[in-house]
Parts: structure tokens; C-alpha cells; sequence
């Protein structure tokens, strides 16, 4: 029995042999029939040495059934392997994501690489304002425009009736834009949405716009600002993500976490664990992001994500509102962008200090954040000691989606801080504090 065991767990080293030359290989080849093939040559090569070795380690009495007996597990071995990875990695999951369904009144903004970007329009209901509001959704790779489409009223629509042309896009990578053909281009990142904002900033026509970026889109708002200085009028963050994700990777206050049950949180788990083909996929890429992409394409990756953030949704993973009930006014999940996400975030997370940039970048800045936001008060707190004179606002009964539990309080103060006049409640402008 001991030199059964032995003999599998020598196996199962040349299945891991397998699996390194697969991820080297790709560095060479992105043909997944051939990457295939490698790997399999290399599980049988492994093997074949590592078999032979074990019995001139303990020589056996009659070599030769001995040779007969490795190649027996060889051969074994090998068509276990090989069942193992078809099921495991050479077949992709049933496509069962739904597709996104067409959003009313969408349109298209082609971009120069010759990318669409979908996005929503509130035109003015007054006098036209001479600098437009473009808001910039969370995530990353969650987008606008399929929850915004069939919601009413919109985070921002109440601008209009001032005379405010209200934009709301899908970033690049998710929902109705077009997404990156990560086969042949450079991955997402931040420089990159940046780069989309100003095309879309030319295509509107405005010589200056306001940002209301939102999560995420605070972060993107505050890069634009860095990159573009001369191009914001103002800036109205609602319940922001870091600044500089750099210092705070993990920035969920854990009080927004929901109580739930063992079986719920193994569900989870078991749910937000990627699945083998992901996992060597991601191996891949470390070698080649084409040849990973040529094996994992976007529908499937989003597939996982999906599910994982659906469920995490429905059990209050973390808290997005002030409700007991977990999911009370969360629009539904539709064409989400893994790949948009796990790039942008790793490459917000390599980005130098942020800081130094914005120093005397000051426009006209305010700063709203639910008292219920799953997100850390720390990160609000950075953006008001980065941006010189921003204002702050507490939203009572609001979680991270302000205007979904008070769009009223939102209207009555972000509007006049839009419009240029006073915000009517209290608030503070602390002095940006040296950073060591």
C-alpha cells in the first residue's frame, strides 16, 4: 500500500510539472491545442523520471516486470491526467450569464482606437449651463447604463431641471461599451479610463465638465483631476473609494458586515473560490495574458464574478444600505467586467502617491458619504486632506448609494453646490494636513 501511495503522490508531482510547463510554454505559444500538448509530454516525461528514479531508489527483484509495472502506471496515470484536465480545464462552463437587455435612449460615443462607449442623456430642462456633469459610475466593471436605463429618477437627474446636461457611460470594459480584446491589447488600467474620459469630454464639446464620480468613479475623478487640471469645474464625490488604493487595499469597514448563517458563509466561499480553469488561467497570464485570454474569455470570467457578487448581494456581503433588508432599492446586476475590474484594480494598486499631484489642484469640491457606507470614513477623510478646501457632508440613513435611500437630501445639497452657492447644512473644510 505504502508503495501504491508513493507512486500516486509521484504522479501528482508530474501533474504540477504539467501545469509549470503549460504556464512557461505560453510565453511561446498562445494555440491551446499545442500548450496542450506540451503539458501532456511534460507529465509523461516527469513521470516516466520520477517512476524510474523511485525504484533505483529501492531496486526491485526482477527488473524487468518492474519496467512493465512503471509503464503501466504511466500510461495510467497519463490517461487520468489528461480525462481530469479536458473536464477540468478544456471544457468551458454552460454559458448560462444573461445577456444585457437594450437600454432606452442609449447612444454611442466612438472613441479614437475606434471603441464605443454607450451612455445616457438627461438634456437640460432649463437654460443650458455651460459646463455639463458626466458621472462616473462605481466598480470598476460595474456598470451604469443597465441599471440607470430602467431605474427613475437617475442619481442626478434632478440637475436638469437647472439647466445641467447630465451624462451617465458605461466605462470601458463593461455593460454596453465595448470591451478590450485582451488577446492583442495592453490590459485596463487607470491611465486608461482616463484616456477614455478626455475623448469623451472632446466629444461632448465642453471646455470644462463637472465630475460626480461615484465609489470608484471618485477615484477616476481624482486621476482625471491630477492628469487634467484645467478641465474640471468642480467635483462632487459621493461615498468614494480610496484615493490611493496603494494604502488601503482592504477598506470594507467590517461593521458593514451582515450577520449570516455557517451554511450562507460556505456557500460564499465556495462561490467566490475560483474555479480550476480560472485559476490556470491566471497562472497563464503571468507568462502570457494573450495565451491566458485565448483560453478564459470574458463571458466566462464574468459568469463567475457574477454569481459570486450576485450572492454576496443577497446575503449583505457587505452592507450597501441602512435596510435590515439586504437588497432594499440595489438595481440588479447586468454585464459585469471581471477583467475590467481585476486590471484596473491591480494597476490602481501599483500607482505612485497620488497626493503630491493634486496639491493646488483645488476646484470647487464636495464630499458626501452615507453614515451607512460599507466603505471606511478614512477614505473620505484622504480625499478632503488631498483636495484643499473640500466640504463635507454626512448623509444620515444612507448607505453607499446615496440616492437610492435619500435622493431628496441629495438633490437639496448637491444642487446648490452645482449651481455655485452655499451648501445649505453643516459642514466642514479642514486644512490639508502635511503628509509625512
Amino acid at each position: 500500500m505504502r508503495r501504491i501511495l508513493w507512486r500516486v503522490a509521484l504522479l501528482g508531482a508530474a501533474a504540477l510539472a504539467a501545469v509549470t510547463a503549460w504556464v512557461l510554454a505560453a510565453s511561446v505559444t498562445r494555440s491551446i491545442p499545442v500548450l496542450a500538448l506540451i503539458a501532456l509530454l511534460a507529465f509523461v516525461g516527469v513521470g516516466a523520471l520520477l517512476l524510474k528514479v523511485a525504484d533505483l531508489a529501492r531496486p526491485p527483484a526482477d527488473a524487468a516486470r518492474a519496467r512493465v509495472i512503471r509503464w503501466r502506471w504511466l500510461l495510467g496515470g497519463a490517461v487520468v491526467y489528461v480525462v481530469f484536465a479536458q473536464l477540468a480545464v478544456g471544457r468551458p462552463p454552460q454559458r448560462v450569464v444573461e445577456p444585457i437587455e437594450p437600454v432606452i435612449g442609449a447612444m454611442m460615443w466612438t472613441l479614437d482606437d475606434g471603441a464605443r462607449i454607450a451612455y445616457l442623456r438627461e438634456p437640460p430642462r432649463a437654460a443650458p449651463r455651460a459646463a455639463p456633469i458626466i458621472f462616473l459610475h462605481d466598480g470598476p466593471g460595474i456598470p451604469a447604463l443597465p441599471a440607470y436605463g430602467r431605474s427613475s429618477p437617475r442619481p442626478l437627474d434632478f440637475a436638469a431641471d437647472s439647466g445641467f446636461d447630465v451624462y451617465y457611460y458605461d466605462q470601458r470594459g463593461a455593460g454596453l461599451s465595448d470591451r478590450l480584446d485582451l488577446r492583442r491589447t495592453d490590459p485596463y488600467s487607470v491611465a486608461l479610463h482616463v484616456q477614455d474620459l478626455e475623448q469623451i469630454r472632446e466629444q461632448i464639446g465642453a471646455a470644462r465638465v463637472i465630475l460626480a464620480g461615484h465609489g470608484w468613479g471618485a477615484t477616476l475623478a481624482a486621476n482625471y483631476l491630477a492628469e487634467h487640471p484645467d478641465r474640471v469645474d468642480r467635483l462632487l464625490l459621493l461615498s468614494p473609494a480610496p484615493l490611493w488604493y496603494a494604502t488601503m487595499p482592504d477598506f470594507v469597514d467590517p461593521a458593514t458586515r451582515a450577520r449570516i448563517s455557517e451554511v450562507e458563509a460556505s456557500a460564499l466561499a465556495v462561490l467566490e473560490r475560483p474555479p480550476l480553469r480560472l485559476l490556470i488561467g491566471r497562472l497563464t497570464a503571468t507568462t502570457s495574458r494573450r495565451a491566458a485570454h485565448t483560453l478564459i474569455p470574458d463571458w466566462e470570467a464574468d459568469q463567475w464574478w457574477t454569481d459570486a457578487v450576485r450572492q454576496a448581494r443577497q446575503l449583505g456581503q457587505p452592507r450597501l444600505t441602512c435596510r435590515s433588508d439586504r437588497s432594499w432599492g440595489l438595481p440588479p446586476l447586468e454585464g459585469l467586467g471581471f477583467f475590467a475590474y481585476s486590471y484596473t484594480v491591480a494597476d490602481a494598486l501599483n500607482l505612485p502617491d497620488p497626493h503630491e499631484r493634486l496639491a493646488g489642484q483645488a476646484p470647487p469640491t464636495l464630499l458626501m458619504r452615507g453614515l451607512c457606507d460599507y466603505v471606511q470614513g478614512r477614505v473620505a477623510q484622504d480625499y478632503l486632506d488631498a483636495i484643499d478646501g473640500a466640504l463635507y457632508v454626512a448623509v444620515p440613513g444612507a448607505g453607499h448609494m446615496i440616492w437610492t435611500e435619500q435622493a431628496e437630501f441629495l438633490s437639496r445639497v448637491a444642487l446648490p453646490f452645482l449651481l455655485g452657492h452655499d451648501v445649505p447644512l453643516t459642514f466642514y473644510a479642514p486644512r490639508r494636513q502635511p503628509r509625512p
